[in-house]
């Protein structure tokens, strides 16, 4: 991997964020990814924000990136920053909605504005069934979102969305958000505003 610029544009925008959006982050490398996810929420802990990081992956090996990164253990055993595992969801459309509804109220509960969350509530976003409650609840965080009280980055590795209409899916997450940011293998990216 080369050296990434930490003064590209994603970096800048995020080092930028003064008030609270709904942020897409679509990606090719996971780790460059996790680079601009670590900085949003480094950056919302040095302004005194709540963040919440709710991943599928390990919740121990997040924690233990994050202190790598330099975030202060104390944060995490104030309450400041929490590391939320993300169940796997099995099943049809109706049982992965319930369940990722189980997972929201967890990630949400006790939040005190303004906070930062990163997360993408559905694990699996290869399925139809996967990528439909994805779409709905994102559309629903999105209308509402003058009621939630901080900034929420939901990321996506490309390839892992639903391949049959991957190209529709892509539009419409990118309408339901204020600000796309782009990683491509490359190590560069962009940022986008809808139009």
């Amino acid at each position: 991997m080369s050296v990434i610029d930490f003064l590209s544009v994603p970096f800048r925008y995020i080092d930028a964020l003064e008030h609270k959006q709904h942020i897409l982050l679509f990606y090719e490398d996971p780790e460059y990814a996790r680079l601009v996810e670590f900085r949003f929420i480094k950056n919302g802990l040095q302004s005194g924000e709540q963040c919440i990081y709710a991943t599928e992956e390990d919740s121990g090996m997040i924690v233990l990136k994050l202190l790598s990164y330099g975030v202060p253990l104390h944060l995490f055993q104030t309450g400041k920053l929490r590391v939320v595992q993300i169940r796997d969801t099995y099943g049809g459309y109706d049982e992965i909605l319930k369940k990722c509804r189980e997972d929201m109220h967890t990630i949400l509960d006790d939040l005190i504005s303004p906070y930062r969350i990163v997360s993408r509530i559905v694990p699996n976003v290869e399925t139809l069934d996967g990528i439909s409650v994805e779409m709905k609840l994102e559309k629903e965080t999105h209308c509402h979102f003058d009621n939630f009280g901080g900034s929420l980055m939901c990321p996506y590795d490309i390839s892992k969305i639903e391949p049959k209409k991957r190209k529709e899916w892509i539009r419409e997450l990118q309408e339901m958000h204020h600000t796309t940011i782009y990683l491509p293998k490359s190590g560069q990216g962009g940022v986008f505003f809808p139009s």
